[in-house]
């Protein structure tokens, strides 16, 4: 019987072992080349990388509309109640360059419309602001808008309405500050009125939407805001604080409506330019002052 000698067993082992490493390195080098290239991004992916919207760099062309939206919606994740009717009327109504107050940049806004879908998606619409490179500074869903001057000379203000689908709503309003879109618009203190509202319920808002005054109020050299119309109360109360709904007119029973109201309190709501903050603030109670607390 032949035997190898022990050293000539580990070198042939040792061979072996070199053999299978270097094939192994061998195949691994060509899987990682494969999956580099494999792994190169899309334009598409690209742009969830970098988070640039690149379609503005088309501006302010829109080559294919429909491929346009489709980018908008999946770019953004836009919540958008899809149906037939909304496919086929969907559109982008507004594609320009703008500047707001707060900075000297120019900006992109975007308006899409899709017109119809269910209550809780109302008003249909998207207003995205993006700077001029395609970063997103912010997505809102007003049902209209309007830039404003307030101070003589400076850029304007972004104002924008928002509602439910029932009517009840109220203002924005927006500057820039650092690439960033700011409310100064501060209806919050404790007692926030309906600067929009077109809801019949126990009030209504005659304009619907309240008319807005540009004015220095209190004489500071600075411009303040106000909103202002009427009040129609849909409602009665009696001295026991009991509501109700109608009223006997020769013998008939009338409804109380925006054209038949219980009654009718002119109102105007004022906020007033800080200067410290760059809000717009009020000073009073007007649920109070108006009698308008439940």
């Amino acid at each position: 019987m032949f035997f190898l000698r022990p050293e000539a067993n580990y070198g042939r082992l040792k061979l072996w072992l070199i053999l299978i490493i270097v094939s192994l390195i061998a195949f691994g080098c060509a899987n990682n080349q494969t999956t580099e290239v494999d792994m190169l991004p899309d334009k598409k992916n690209q742009e969830k990388v970098d988070n640039i919207f690149h379609q503005v760099e088309d501006f302010p062309t829109i080559k294919d509309t429909a491929v346009f939206i489709a980018d908008l919606k999946q770019f953004f994740g836009l919540d958008v109640d899809e149906s037939n009717a909304q496919k086929e009327l969907e559109e982008i109504t507004t594609y320009e360059k703008v500047k707001l107050f707060g900075s000297d940049k120019e900006y992109f806004l975007l308006e899409y419309d899709y017109k119809v879908g269910c209550g809780a998606a109302y008003p249909y619409k998207y207003q995205i602001i993006l700077d001029t490179k395609g970063h997103l500074v912010k997505v809102l869903n007003g049902l209209r808008y309007e830039f404003i001057e307030i101070f003589k000379g400076e850029n304007p203000f972004l104002l924008v309405v928002s509602s439910t689908s029932k009517g009840n709503g109220g203002h924005d309003l927006f500057k820039l500050t650092n690439d960033t879109l700011e409310n100064v618009f501060d209806n919050n203190q404790g007692y926030s009125v309906l600067t929009y509202d077109a809801h019949e319920d126990n009030a209504v808002n005659e304009p619907c939407e309240l008319n807005l005054k540009i004015y220095d109020f209190n004489g500071d050299g600075y411009n303040d805001i106000s909103f202002y119309g009427n009040i129609l109360l849909l409602q009665g109360q009696t001295a026991e604080g009991d509501f109700y709904d109608a009223e006997i007119k020769n013998g008939k029973t009338i409804p109380f409506s925006s054209d038949n109201p219980f009654m009718k309190i002119p109102v105007e709501f004022v906020f007033l330019f800080d200067k410290q903050t760059g809000h717009f603030k009020t000073t009073e109670n007007y649920t109070k002052k108006y009698g308008l607390e439940d």
